[in-house]
């Protein structure tokens, strides 16, 4: 008989050894290795920046034009399955987003008030330009743009939007979002250019060669004639890339989240419930001991049971543990007694019980490894680098006491500012579009909000923030 039982699981392999009191959770192969963010810099006026070839063989795969996210080509698709076994993770990788997109975008002229404080003032409403402006940022697209693109950004710190732009090639009439995980960077050219995103449903299963597999021009933001090379070009739809760059990685950003998995203490977080699954699944032999004198027997049935066979006995032995065991585990035998024979020396200073029943104590019951969970959910917390009050957590002896509104609310309004970065990503292409489309040369103030991020300064609002003595004057 083995020493320990070993039950195989997707993210760890957890083996108990009953016998020597240990247990194991053995680590599987993580869902990322090497990885790396866009290199391209683009052409300078001048010259050309300095790049750095990578060693293009590390990268080759099946497709051969791919530089694959991760060791496998899987890294999104990997990562996803095992965040989503975490009760905590997707749910607030969901608010993170929430917090980006906020109340929606707003376009502003930025400008400069009589005491030379920085504020926006609203389009005009008659301009034709200000329609144009107004009915792109609030149309669906719009939407379902800054949704997919606020759920990238929190999971992957990348984002791959692409532009459609019109038949005459003046205008960028719609911005669509491209799944992060359907999307990987063709190899680098002998300039250190990335020029194309290949888009795919069927990543790691599939090439570049397969019909379902699509190539789309992508733009280097980096370039200083962005618009012209978009507008002489050829296609109609252009991948525009966004990404909050992380230091060591080339082609993908790496989330600051994903410290959780390589520190160990996802695997922390998800081994506790599996341990508890399993010791509820096998809570009867973890319930009881019993402990039955080889004198019991013969106590019990005399010479029906001395008299046997062994093969007899086995069956009258085997019979007896299943009244006990019924008796023990059976919601409908709760208040049956057990009784059973006690032996007492003649002195009567000796007593021997044949049969004794030791409660098994439950280390899950008692706690044993709570803390160690609560432990783990704070630090999946702090990589999501979201603060516990906003999500509810009541870890630690406190227990949530400062989780009241006003600690919800300061929370929040910190949270908008450490996320300034990642609005910035979403808006960057919607810059672009501003500026391809000539708003920028009819309104060269323009600028995009958020709407939770400032006040235009109509004069109304300016009416409602002056003291009262200067109204009353």
């Amino acid at each position: 008989m083995s020493a320990y039982e070993f039950f195989p699981g997707d993210g760890f392999d957890v083996a108990l050894s009953p016998r020597l009191g240990i247990s194991f959770a053995l680590e599987n192969d993580r869902p990322h290795r090497s990885a790396g963010n866009s290199a391209a810099s683009g052409l300078q006026p001048g010259t050309s920046p300095t790049i750095v070839q990578p060693d293009l063989a590390r990268y080759t795969t099946a497709g051969g034009d791919i530089m694959p996210w991760g060791e496998g080509n899987d890294f999104p698709q990997r990562i996803f399955k095992l965040y989503n076994k975490s009760t905590i993770i997707p749910a607030t990788l969901g608010k993170v987003a929430s917090m980006l997109t906020g109340r929606g975008i707003m376009a502003v002229l930025e400008d400069i008030n009589d005491d030379g404080e920085e504020i926006d003032r609203p389009l005009p409403q008659n301009d034709p330009v200000t329609q144009e402006i107004l009915a792109f940022i609030t149309s669906t697209m719009m939407s379902l743009y800054l949704r997919e693109m606020a759920g990238d950004a929190a999971w992957f710190f990348n984002g791959f939007p692409e532009m459609i732009i019109s038949k005459n090639r003046q205008k960028i009439v719609q911005m669509h979002p491209l799944n992060a995980e359907e999307c990987r960077w063709a190899r680098m050219d002998e300039f250190g250019n990335m020029p194309y995103v290949y888009v795919s449903a069927d990543w790691p299963h599939t090439t570049i060669e397969n019909l379902n597999t699509k190539r789309v021009d992508a733009l280097d933001p980096h370039r200083w004639d962005r618009v012209d090379w978009v507008r002489d070009s050829s296609f109609y739809n252009v991948v525009y890339p966004i990404s909050y760059p992380t230091p060591g990685t080339r082609f993908y950003s790496l989330a600051h989240h994903y410290s959780i998995v390589e520190s160990g203490w996802m695997d922390v977080h998800l081994a506790v419930p599996s341990f508890k699954k399993y010791l509820m699944k096998n809570q009867m032999s973890l319930k009881y001991h019993v402990k039955v004198d080889k004198d019991y027997w013969k106590e019990l049935w005399g010479d029906k049971y001395t008299m046997a066979s062994d093969e007899e006995k086995l069956k009258l032995r085997k019979s007896w543990i299943d009244s006990i065991t019924k008796m023990l585990t059976d919601v409908d035998h709760a208040a049956t007694t057990l009784v059973t024979t006690v032996q007492v020396s003649l002195d009567g200073k000796v007593t021997k019980d044949f049969v004794t029943v030791t409660p098994v104590t439950d280390s899950m019951k008692d706690g044993k490894y709570i803390e160690d969970n609560l432990e783990a959910s704070a630090q999946i917390l702090y990589a999501l680098n979201v603060d516990p009050t906003l999500v509810g957590y009541a870890g630690g002896q406190k227990m949530g006491a400062r989780s009241g509104g006003s600690d919800k609310q300061q929370a929040y309004l910190i949270a908008l500012e450490q996320l300034s970065p990642f609005r910035g990503m979403l808006i960057e292409p919607l810059e672009f579009v501003a500026e391809f489309n000539g708003w920028k040369r009819r309104f060269p103030n323009l600028r995009f909000r958020f709407r939770d991020q400032k006040i235009i300064a109509t004069p109304e609002a300016k009416a409602k923030t002056k003291p009262k003595d200067k109204q009353e004057k």
